[in-house]
């Protein structure tokens, strides 16, 4: 029959051993664990077309512990409507990529722009270039979230970018720059964070 010294060291041991691994695992941290985002947000432009323009966009981002990853389709159009077309407007179709580095609440990206600028045109000027334009734009982004509850934050960022290579327009002798060769776009909006487990 075992002692009771026997006894009480087999049972010391056995608390032990489970309080040190215990204490040798982290803690788990919710900001290491994968997770989608969702969002949608009002834009404020100048400088992608020849005047202001104003926009909306959404975006699906894939976050993960200090970074992450996003597409988004945009749509801007001018504030200014062009008299000669009828009350149409310029408009840029534009999807950009971003990857970002997480801090907390606030981000600064690394961001890329490609699409087109719609620039309404009469169809009796004769254009010497295409009457929708490429344009790509590459620049920084940088902003804060003020997250409201757990599934529901508020974003507003501010971007700065740099237009190589700016649209024109040719009218005969005459050629009409489109964009500026930097272009800054503000924005405000909504983010739906989903936990992917």
């Amino acid at each position: 029959m075992p002692s009771a010294a026997r006894i009480a060291l087999l049972v010391t041991l056995a608390l032990a051993f489970p309080a040190r691994a215990s204490a040798a695992s982290p803690p788990d941290d919710p900001e290491s664990d994968a997770r989608c985002e969702f969002s949608a947000s009002s834009l404020l432009a100048f400088g992608l077309m020849p005047m202001a323009g104003f926009g909306v966009s959404s975006a699906i981002a894939i976050r993960w512990s200090g970074g992450s990853l996003a597409l988004e389709p945009r749509t801007i159009e001018a504030w200014s409507r062009n008299d000669q077309q009828a009350g149409q407007r310029p408009r840029a179709w534009l999807g950009a990529a971003s990857l970002c580095r997480n801090q907390d609440k606030a981000f600064l990206c690394t961001i890329l722009q490609l699409g087109m600028l719609d620039m309404p045109v009469p169809e009796d000027v004769e254009l010497a270039g295409d009457r929708s334009p490429t344009l790509a734009t590459v620049g920084g982004r940088g902003g804060t979230d003020v997250c409201i509850s757990r599934y529901l934050c508020l974003r507003g960022f501010l971007e700065l970018h740099l237009t190589p290579g700016s649209p024109v327009l040719q009218l005969g002798s005459l050629t009409l720059g489109q964009t500026a060769s930097f272009a800054t776009i503000a924005g405000l909006g909504l983010v739906l964070p989903v936990d992917l487990e």
